[in-house]
């Protein structure tokens, strides 16, 4: 029995140290191992060095002289064309006598006109009035006066006496006055309506004469101004 307890004690002694070596050992041995393994893993860690940028370059100077600045430009001159030489005027040798102008019978008044009627002159082809009278100039006479009268002669027109305005009236048998109507202007528009206004103001004047032929007679005026009217 001793014998039996002392092997198995022996043996049970030497299975735990072996155990507690294993116990003892194995960590030993992994941790060696695990160190191992560990060299064996390279790390490569790759560096960057950020470098500086390369300074831009210079500008490349111009060295050439600058360009002279160029002249304006001429003004544009317009062709002008020589003025024609004017036509020489020959003067004629021959002198051209012009006749004398026939003297104007005064207008008669109106008192001329009534001694006449009163005598009994009368309008005909060969008229029995006085021989310094044409045919109608009474009649003539006596429708100027009228319009005479009507008439202010303007004034403000300064040496512009003598200036005339004519006019033509269409008078029927009776006396009435159809038409009027300016058949020459006397260049001077004030003169021109002063006339027209005293045209328009007479409507009728005596009728006809019996020796006119014809439903109606023309008869032409003209208005001259008077120097007492400036």
């Amino acid at each position: 029995m001793d014998d039996r307890f002392r092997r198995s004690l022996k043996v049970s002694t030497i299975a735990h140290g072996v155990i507690l070596l294993i116990a003892i050992i194995a960590p030993l041995v992994f941790n060696w191992r695990l160190r191992q393994k560990r060299k064996e893993i390279v790390s490569i860690v790759e560096f960057t060095v950020a470098l500086p940028e390369a300074p831009a370059p210079e500008p490349v100077r111009d060295f050439r002289a600058p360009e002279p600045p160029k002249p304006p430009p001429k003004p544009i001159v317009p062709d002008i064309p020589e003025p024609a030489p004017k036509p020489k005027v020959e003067k004629s040798q021959k002198k051209i006598t012009r006749p004398p102008p026939k003297p104007q019978t005064p207008p008669l008044s109106a008192e001329e006109i009534k001694k006449l009627l009163a005598k009994g002159a009368k309008i005909s082809d060969k008229t029995s009035i006085p021989s310094d009278l044409d045919s109608l100039s009474w009649y003539y006479a006596l429708v100027r006066q009228t319009m005479y009268d009507a008439w202010t002669q303007p004034g403000g027109l300064a040496r512009s006496a003598g200036i005339i305005t004519k006019v033509e009236i269409r008078v029927q048998r009776d006396g009435t006055i159809t038409r009027r109507r300016m058949i020459q202007s006397s260049g001077h528009s004030v003169m021109d309506d002063s006339v027209m206004r005293a045209v328009e103001a007479v409507a009728r004047i005596k009728p006809l004469p019996a020796e006119v032929r014809g439903s109606y007679y023309d008869i032409t005026i003209e208005f001259e101004l008077a120097a007492g009217a400036l």
